[in-house]
């Protein structure tokens, strides 16, 4: 009897057997904050274009948010039956943060028109550690151990943004579609924290212009996820603990500089991001001008300029904070010169002690002549005696030498009271201020010395005039 192959349960093409994506619906019904569906195939698009009717006729006036997890290349069918992509396909924005690593700027997809798309990747930088906590969950092993990596910090989060007329269902609102990685961490927030704090937003149902808009959108996701300040403390903690560990050598001294070569890396790696920051920043602060003038007050435009502010101070501490784990790699190096050069000392102190001995030795082992034992006894200990009289009366006779010779410890600087300010004055004495009576130290040292000239001369004349 012919054996017939099993058979095997075919799908339709459509039917993909691909990693569902989650797509999450803001609104303000849901306890979280949005309603959750995952699709798994192009024909799911109807479910979302669903979810998206039932808000928008829910909440009319309400600007509209939905976030994305992941990418399928049927993703963009799924989008395009909810949104009007006349520029590119949205699904971009989610390929590109996917599978690339580079960040993006805030720009139009057009230069021309009005309600122009705007789109931006950007990577979130926070303390890993504090993506767990936020949520109630205790972060993983591998993130309590050790040196984060620089991935660990990122949260990349790309935006499609349109001000109106995106949305095939209600062309009137505002339409933002948050793009994230299939992760633990993206997950956790996304469906606890976003949805809630953008809703929370006093000015969110307030209309706004495209560049006042994707302004919005793109600050309040900064001060949502990123924390410099966060950052700069756990590099001042990690700071701490390598002072810590240089001042009391618990560890050996490859291990300490090995680790804190890494930490000032770390630093320039997390500069770059900051960096990147401020320049969005700064690039989203000429957007006011494009503004009508009454939108040009609002606290907005004042809130990113204060951004800017402290991005530069944020810059500034993590370079003093790179100079202090450099400075502290030199002490390192410096002290284990100092511990080789102790040894070296120690070494030749050995040397000259028993040198002498080990000389005197090799004579009275000589062959050819015959010495008494006991004369070898009272030649080495008087020799020994004096190698340690000289080891020790030396370096002392050579530091008294050079203390008589060149006086370093004698020398002091003479600080005078006219040379700094006093309480209650604004200028040191010194300083000559025009139109006041007071004389400066130089002016007053030339006048001096001019009146006793003046006075020399005029006592030579008198005496000449006498002898005349």
């Amino acid at each position: 009897m012919a054996q017939h192959r099993p058979r095997r349960n075919r799908r339709r093409t459509w039917e993909g057997t691909d990693t569902p994506i989650t797509i999450r619906v803001g609104s303000r019904r849901h306890p979280r904050g949005s309603s959750e569906i995952q699709v798994t195939c192009a024909q799911d698009g109807s479910r979302l274009a669903r979810l998206i009717d039932e808000q928008t006729c829910l909440r009319p006036k309400d600007p509209l948010i939905v976030s994305i997890n992941g990418h399928q290349p049927w993703l963009k069918d799924i989008l395009c039956t909810c949104f009007d992509a006349s520029w590119e396909p949205i699904s971009e924005v989610s390929r590109e943060l996917q599978f690339a690593e580079t960040a993006k700027f805030p720009e139009r997809a057009s230069k021309s028109g009005q309600s122009v798309p705007w789109t931006f990747i950007m990577d979130q930088m926070n303390v890993p550690q504090v993506y767990f906590w936020s949520v109630g969950l205790e972060p993983p092993e591998n993130h309590r151990r050790g040196i984060p990596i620089i991935q660990q910090y990122r949260l990349r989060v790309g935006v499609w943004f349109c001000e109106k007329g995106a949305c095939k269902f209600n062309r009137s609102i505002s339409t933002t579609l948050i793009f994230t990685r299939p992760c633990d961490v993206p997950e956790h927030i996304v469906s606890n924290i976003l949805f809630k704090e953008l809703y929370g937003e006093d000015d969110f149902n307030q209309p706004r212009d495209d560049p006042e808009g994707i302004c919005w959108i793109f600050s309040r996701l900064y001060w949502l996820l990123s924390n410099w300040q966060n950052v700069i403390r756990e590099v001042i903690a990690r700071l701490d603990e390598a002072e810590i560990n240089s001042s009391g050598r618990y560890f050996p001294v490859k291990l300490r500089t090995r680790t804190m070569h890494i930490e000032v890396d770390r630093i320039y790696e997390l500069q770059e991001y900051l960096r990147f920051h401020s320049r969005s920043f700064r690039k989203l602060a000429k957007l006011r001008q494009s503004v009508s003038q009454d939108r040009q007050e609002h606290h907005l435009w004042n809130e990113i300029e204060d951004t800017v502010d402290d991005l530069d101070q944020f810059d500034s501490s993590l370079d003093n904070l790179k100079e202090r784990f450099l400075n502290l790699l030199d002490l390192e190096f410096n002290i284990q010169n100092a511990d080789q050069s102790e040894d070296s000392s120690f070494l030749a102190v050995i040397a000259t002690l028993f040198l002498p001995v080990s000389f005197l030795a090799s004579i009275f082992g000589i062959q050819n002549i015959e010495w008494r034992p006991v004369w070898y006894l009272w030649s080495a200990v008087p020799i020994f005696v004096a190698s340690c009289i000289f080891v020790v009366v030396f370096p002392f006779s050579v530091r008294r030498y050079q203390k008589t010779r060149y006086g370093l410890e004698a020398t002091k600087v003479l600080l005078r009271p006219t040379d700094f300010t006093m309480l209650g004055d604004a200028l040191p004495d010194s300083v000559n201020v025009p139109g006041s009576n007071r004389l400066g130290r130089l002016k007053d040292r030339a006048q001096r010395q001019s009146i006793g000239e003046d006075v020399t001369h005029g006592g030579s004349r008198s005496r000449s005039r006498g002898w005349a």
